[in-house]
């Protein structure tokens, strides 16, 4: 395939390709390794780790061959490997100058420069480089993991770790050069810093994955981070003040003063540079410019109200929809099979939601994972295409599915978490820490 950007095709050079695979499962493996080992040296979690990055490095040569014979070889990732495949050659002798047809750096553009910069490195190489972006997002789901156990010290986190490691439109819509894969992993940073701060660890090392994520991803969708970013300052907020720390007001009015700064950074970025947005946001007129037909339009046609009163269907339309019931085409089954599975985790989880609101504040992260899903569901329904939606909604499923893995004691039986508690419970085993000078009874994760 040519256009006006490359001269040229890009193939796959096998041997090449077998090569940055067999580097990156030895790279991956000493990721695997680290992790398994902070997370006490659980067997099942270096086998699930394990297959996890086989079936991301798989996804790679996977998501060629599924574009190629079911979608007639036609994907967004074709724009910004050409453009990035022009972009290589000057970059290997260390001109970064960028053509004026680029269209910026922000977003589309920010995707062709990373495209062109694994070319400089690997060559003009398809597969070789959707192995790379594959791998990149398995290091974002190890971090959003690791947010996870450090929220809830371990509990739950098998269930949470099967539906991470395996979840198709986590590993098949990150496996080649896309927003989505650089997002997921700069998303997957950004937490795992959230995760740290809200559970008073890490020191300042925190902070430092947070700009670092934060510097990236406005770049390339400074409307995603500025939800996660948003939420995550409002948990900020609620965090429980420590019993032991000292200068606490002073430390938390200087965070919160940071965060507000870097909110209002990442928003100028995405009412100023994002595409469509123009220095304000219409819903209604997003939703109108992915109407029609045409290529990538052919799921298009859910229509929108930015009125709350329809945001329980914002929620539909992002959760869930398509189901078995109305998918139609073959992307469309995929995915509805997906969502029937998550549909049923959910109904299985509505204890969850019950105790949602005390899980919020005995762990922050949990609150902050509850407003960004709440807020996407009610932004990214307007996109109106069940195709945009599915690939969109990738970097927020991750948060998602915290919400459907909250750890919980069985129905019948005392308390095992302090979630679990009444009010009235919690009152009582206060007074009784305070009594003894320790924490009572059989309860965890306090």
């Amino acid at each position: 395939m040519n256009n006006e950007y490359f001269n040229g095709t890009i193939g796959t050079n096998p041997v090449v390709a077998l090569l940055v695979a067999v580097v990156l499962f030895a790279i991956g493996r000493v990721v695997i390794r680290r992790v398994v080992k902070a997370e006490g040296g659980d067997p099942w979690l270096t086998k699930a780790l394990t297959a996890c990055l086989v079936v991301h490095l798989i996804a790679a040569p996977g998501q060629v061959f599924i574009v190629n014979h079911l979608y007639g070889g036609i994907a967004d990732y074709n724009r910004y490997m050409y453009r990035g495949a022009a972009l290589a050659g000057g970059f290997r002798h260390f001109n970064f100058s960028l053509p004026s047809n680029l269209g910026g750096i922000v977003d589309n553009g920010s995707i062709s420069i990373v495209a062109g910069a694994i070319f400089a490195i690997v060559g003009i190489n398809q597969v070789a480089e959707f192995l790379i972006m594959s791998f990149l997002s398995f290091i974002g789901i190890v971090c959003f993991y690791r947010a996870f156990t450090l929220t809830f010290s371990g509990a739950g986190n098998r269930k949470y770790g099967y539906l991470i490691f395996f979840l198709p439109s986590l590993v098949f819509w990150t496996a080649d050069v896309s927003k989505e894969g650089i997002m997921i992993v700069l998303i997957g940073v950004l937490t795992y810093g959230c995760a740290q701060l809200l559970a008073r660890k890490g020191g300042f090392r925190p902070w430092l994955l947070i700009v670092i994520a934060c510097a990236g991803s406005v770049f390339i969708r400074p409307n995603d981070m500025l939800l996660v970013l948003g939420a995550f300052t409002i948990a900020m907020i609620f965090r429980p003040p420590s019993a032991t720390g000292k200068f606490e007001p002073a430390r938390r009015t200087s965070s919160l003063v940071f965060l507000a700064v870097m909110v209002g950074v990442v928003m100028f970025m995405t009412l100023h540079f994002l595409p469509g947005l123009h220095g304000g946001v219409n819903l209604q007129q997003i939703n109108h410019n992915n109407q029609g037909t045409g290529e990538g339009l052919g799921s298009s046609g859910v229509s929108y109200s930015q009125s709350p009163v329809y945001y329980p269907k914002d929620v539909y339309v992002v959760l869930f929809d398509p189901l078995p019931f109305n998918a139609h085409s073959g992307g469309e089954k995929f995915e509805a099979v997906q969502n029937t599975v998550l549909l049923v985790i959910l109904l299985a989880s509505l204890r969850n939601f019950r105790i949602l609101p005390r899980v919020a504040f005995a762990r922050p992260y949990v609150m902050m994972c509850f407003i960004d899903v709440a807020v996407f569901c009610y932004f990214f329904a307007a996109l109106g295409n069940l195709g945009l939606i599915a690939r969109e909604a990738t970097v927020m499923l991750p948060l998602y599915l915290v919400l459907l893995c909250i750890p919980r004691g069985p129905r019948r039986g005392p308390p095992r978490y302090v979630w679990e508690l009444t009010r009235r419970q919690r009152a009582a085993r206060r007074k009784a820490q305070a009594r003894v000078g320790r924490p009572s009874g059989r309860v965890v994760n306090a």
